[in-house]
């Protein structure tokens, strides 16, 4: 990874302060932070005093991480303040004992839990806190014994999402799997590109004059626009002030559940795409749940994450690199899986087309420099307070290149994203010697009863049963 003296303060990307303005959402609304976590499950050997030390090592190397997020002289985009970074301390990593902690969610388990059982509830609590971005606390750790240290150990990393995205985060944990297995391995990651030389938080090559990136933006505004003449619906309704509780569920296909379900994909949805495939089952899984409530929305409307990196290249760990493309569809295309895939490949490629992907990428831009409500305040008030049905995400192989952690053979991993009160539910799908599908909700909003009509509806989508 290319290496260049660090500045003294590096800009948010657009997408940063896209995350920033759902940070203040979630602090006004529900007291706690826009987090996000990577899980970890490892196998016996793991050797706790080194990862304590490797972590501190790290982070004295990385000041990014514990850097305070402001506006210099309260106007401009927010930057990390990298020459004011706090001491390395204040990367926390929370050793538990087993036991009491080691508890999972109290749902029933389905047929396709985990083998290694269910998480510990204290990394439902890390990613309920409350990070004191302005002071530079922007990351954490929990190591928790699964069963007896010899059983192995489940470590969750939580982070202010805006320091990195889904793809950091793996990019992260493979630089810390390095590190561990080569100790003369560099523990600094290069915070700036190569190309572009400079701190530039420009990933995509956007038009010079402001007036032609106005132009992008708005084009990106108008789509969003369009779709309010179906409004959208969510599970847990438009927005409302409650108390952040998430938890969420791991469901795990293994062997030859996993390789059916992707070749079923890929089949559907076709080799390169097969993520609509499995947009396409989230939907239908919601769907079922509200066809319960007998409350099924005009429409359902979802953003899929596509990653900005530069194709064959490591990019950068920190800060976020993504833009998004929102579908849209009805109930009544929902009711067919082929025929909702179709209209979602459609949908994909008119958008690929019509360059909405960069017109996101220059939409988010803009929001560097207006106060964090204003993304929120205008997606409610186009959407009627329903900002999405629910969000998505597919990973693909998920830390492909991390292997061992300290010692020990990382067994499974995953990441669990935080989401707002509105919509309040996520579903994630991740590939690593299986499939897992993370499904992290807001507690309160769905029953035992819908939470298990709604996992029934996935798996026998993704089984084709």
């Amino acid at each position: 990874m290319p290496r260049s003296s660090k500045p003294e303060a590096l800009p948010l990307t657009g997408a940063d302060c896209f995350l920033r303005a759902f940070e203040a959402e979630v602090r006004r609304t529900a007291g706690a932070s826009h987090l996000s976590q990577l899980v970890l499950r490892l196998g016996p050997g793991f050797d706790v005093d080194a990862f304590v030390r490797l972590v501190t090592e790290v982070a004295e190397a990385n000041p990014i991480v514990r850097a305070p997020i402001r506006r210099r002289g309260g106007i401009g985009a927010p930057v990390y303040l990298l020459d004011s970074a706090v001491d390395s301390s204040r990367v926390r990593v929370h050793v538990h004992a087993g036991g009491s902690e080691a508890t999972g969610s109290g749902r029933p388990a389905s047929d396709a839990a985990s083998p290694l059982g269910p998480v510990p509830a204290v990394f439902f609590d890390r990613l309920n806190d409350r990070f004191d971005m302005r002071r530079g606390v922007l990351l954490a750790f929990d190591v928790v014994p699964r069963g007896g240290t010899s059983a192995g150990h489940d470590v969750a990393m939580t982070w202010q999402h805006m320091l990195m995205d889904g793809s950091g985060s793996e990019l992260f944990v493979e630089h810390l799997a390095q590190c561990s297995a080569d100790p003369a391995f560099a523990r600094d990651i290069a915070i700036t590109r190569a190309q572009g030389g400079a701190s530039s938080p420009a990933v995509t090559s956007l038009p010079p004059t402001a007036g032609a990136r106005g132009h992008l933006a708005q084009q990106w505004n108008l789509y969003m626009q369009g779709m309010a003449a179906r409004p959208p619906g969510s599970l847990a309704g438009p927005l409302r002030r409650t108390s952040q509780k998430l938890r969420y569920e791991q469901l795990r296909l293994g062997g030859d559940s996993a390789s059916a379900a992707m070749q079923r994909a890929k089949s559907i949805a076709g080799f390169l795409t097969p993520m609509l495939f499995f947009l396409a089952v989230s939907v239908r899984a919601h769907q079922a749940v509200a066809e319960r409530r007998r409350r099924v929305p005009a429409s359902w409307i979802v953003p899929l994450p596509v990653n900005m990196r530069p194709k064959g290249g490591q990019g950068e760990v920190f800060r976020t690199h993504v833009s998004l493309l929102w579908f849209q569809v009805t109930p009544g295309q929902a009711a067919d899986l082929g025929v909702l895939v179709e209209a979602l490949k459609a949908q994909r490629l008119e958008a690929i087309r019509a360059g909405l992907v960069e017109a996101g990428v220059a939409a988010m831009d803009f929001a560097r420099y207006a106060p964090a409500r204003v993304y929120s305040h205008m997606a409610r008030r186009t959407f009627g307070g329903e900002l999405a049905s629910f969000f998505f995400a597919y990973t693909g192989e998920f830390a492909a290149r991390a292997r061992s952690l300290c010692g020990a053979p990382i067994l499974d991993a995953f990441h669990a994203p935080s989401v707002p009160p509105s919509p309040g539910s996520a579903l994630v799908f991740c590939l690593r010697d299986g499939l897992d599908v993370v499904h992290v909700h807001q507690q309160g909003i769905l029953n035992d009863a819908e939470l298990a009509c709604m996992h029934e509806q996935l798996l026998a989508d993704l089984r084709g049963s």
